[in-house]
């Protein structure tokens, strides 16, 4: 066995183990928490992308959107990411990562449901009216998430001092006068 073989076998091996294990977990073996616990404290991978809830629900929200069209799931999923990237800016706050996520579901919900709703054609009232009332909630969501995040960041920019403000000030304006001999000429001097 050549040298070059043996770490790719270890890999398959320890990737294979981790496989059983994290099955094994998801089906609720008890026996396994102490080696689970071992392998989420060695990669944090494992926990960050699993436990994270509002992945989870964009990903089963999008399953549900693209059914078995992978090409639609596939585009959904980045343009999901594409999204919250935009939105995230340069250098988000946990905050605002968070309420980026949650614009984010939000958008796909609203549009999930206007889907839903162009298909409806010869649906009866009853499921037209709830797929409607779906959306609305959805859209209200949506802004709300919208007005949260906006307002966090307005909150989270620092105010102008006033030494900023001046310095600011637009001096191409007509009747604008800096120096003391303009000002002086202005100012009638009575004695």
């Amino acid at each position: 066995m050549s040298t070059s073989t043996k770490p790719e076998t270890d890999l398959k091996d320890a990737q294979a183990a981790m496989a059983a294990l994290l099955k094994r977990a998801e089906r609720g073996d008890s026996s396994v928490l102490p080696e689970l616990r071992k392998a989420l404290d060695a990669d944090a991978r494992l926990w960050q992308s699993y436990g994270d809830l509002a992945l989870q629900a964009e990903a089963s929200l999008g399953l549900l959107a693209a059914g078995t069209n992978l090409l639609l799931g596939e585009s959904l999923r980045r343009k999901l990411s594409a999204l919250k990237k935009e939105l995230a800016g340069e250098s988000p706050s946990p905050l605002e990562r968070l309420l980026v996520d949650s614009v984010a579901a939000t958008w796909l919900q609203v549009y999930y449901y206007d889907g839903l709703m162009s298909q409806l054609k010869g649906s009866p009232d009853a499921r037209a009216k709830m797929i409607q009332q779906e959306r609305d909630a959805a859209h209200r969501r949506h802004l709300v998430s919208i007005k949260t995040l906006a307002t966090v960041r307005k909150l989270l920019t620092p105010a102008l001092s006033p030494v900023d403000v001046a310095s600011r000030l637009d001096r191409s304006v007509p009747g604008f006068r800096r120096d003391r001999e303009s000002i002086a000429g202005t100012v009638p001097v009575s004695n």
